[in-house]
């Protein structure tokens, strides 16, 4: 009988989780055993129970990511408890959503670090309980500092410093870039990255974040930017953190009457692949959330059951999608439903 690394593990679960005294809702997944291999645990009280702590569905950066976790729970012996916050509330969500992860005792945790300030308090409160965590798509710079045992995203810097790179060789001179979620750190991180790398070549960036909650609504974002356009008549170009924000802001530079083909955007949707074939795209980050997710959850597996996990930080972007790759980006995204973008 194969044994766990932290303690024994509990039977699975196939429902869906509500946590009622915290008005939280996760979303289990179990699998059968692989047999034959090291993951063939032999009895359901063998599985490793994962909570993964991360955004929500109705937001397209998300759905890659739950599939990566869906995805590895079946190829594992896992009771994976997927629990999404809510991005309009998401101060008071981030810490309902960790404390409800807690609660449920699980063998290991993984959390999107959102809201540094309300997230690593209750990461160091997981860990004094003995409840290893990793750190997910989010929270790269104080993962360490409280006590998780790893991180699995991309670098906000990283991420900026890219972007800027293509808006300066398209002559791309004021960049606006908004932020979709008020209050995370990863989101300010690719801004500042992205002026840092425009002024080195000379241009200029600006920042705007969205009033709460519009970051999930198109028409609303498109009047947001609008507004700021109507003030900012030097803008030419505008970066985007989410693919909603992206459609809106290619409607309000349209309305605006500024250069065609000055949006960029984090994520990869379908509109999205079709609007840098148009050229209303300059191009899209790819963080590939399918691994954020799939390699989160795999790593949290074998580091409960047996020890063992990439030592820091394991990096699954930026990609950079444009017309150079998006055909082949596309193909894969048509015959895989939820693995590149949301289908």
């Amino acid at each position: 009988m194969t044994r766990s690394f932290r303690r024994r593990g509990r039977p699975a679960l196939t429902v869906c989780l509500a946590v009622v005294a915290m008005g939280v809702a996760g979303c289990s997944g179990g699998s059968s055993d692989t047999k034959g291999t090291a993951a063939d645990a032999g009895s359901p009280q063998d599985k490793v129970k994962i909570a993964f702590v991360s955004g929500p569905l109705n937001d397209p950066f998300f759905p890659p990511l739950y599939q990566g976790t869906q995805d590895a729970a079946a190829q594992l012996p896992i009771e994976l408890n997927y629990i999404p916050i809510d991005e309009a509330d998401i101060q008071a969500s981030s810490s309902k959503t960790m404390e409800a992860a807690i609660a449920s005792k699980p063998d290991v945790i993984v959390v999107g670090d959102f809201i540094t300030n309300v997230v690593d308090p209750l990461i160091q409160k997981a860990v004094s309980q003995g409840i290893p965590v990793f750190v997910n798509q989010s929270g790269q710079d104080s993962w360490e500092k409280v006590g998780a045992q790893g991180f699995i995203g991309q670098f906000g810097p990283d991420v900026g410093n890219e972007a800027a790179k293509r808006y300066a060789a398209a002559g791309k001179r004021d960049v606006l870039c908004v932020i979709n979620v008020a209050g995370n750190p990863y989101l300010d991180a690719i801004c500042k990255g992205l002026a840092d790398g425009l002024g080195a070549q000379g241009a200029t960036s600006s920042t705007f974040t969205l009033p709460s909650g519009d970051g999930t609504d198109q028409s609303k974002s498109a009047r947001d930017i609008s507004g700021y356009l109507a003030t900012h008549k030097s803008v030419d170009a505008v970066m985007t953190l989410n693919n909603l924000t992206g459609y809106a802001a290619v409607q309000a530079m349209k309305q605006a009457g500024r250069p065609a083909g000055g949006v960029a955007s984090l994520g990869v949707g379908k509109q999205a692949i079709a609007a840098v074939r148009s050229g209303d795209m300059l191009f899209l980050v790819n963080e590939q959330p399918y691994l954020d997710g799939y390699l989160g959850t795999v790593f949290a597996y074998t580091y409960a059951k047996y020890g063992l996990a990439p030592v820091g930080v394991v990096k699954t972007g930026p990609q950079i999608v444009d017309k150079t790759n998006v055909d082949k980006i596309s193909a894969v995204f048509d015959k895989y439903p939820n693995v590149i973008g949301p289908k």
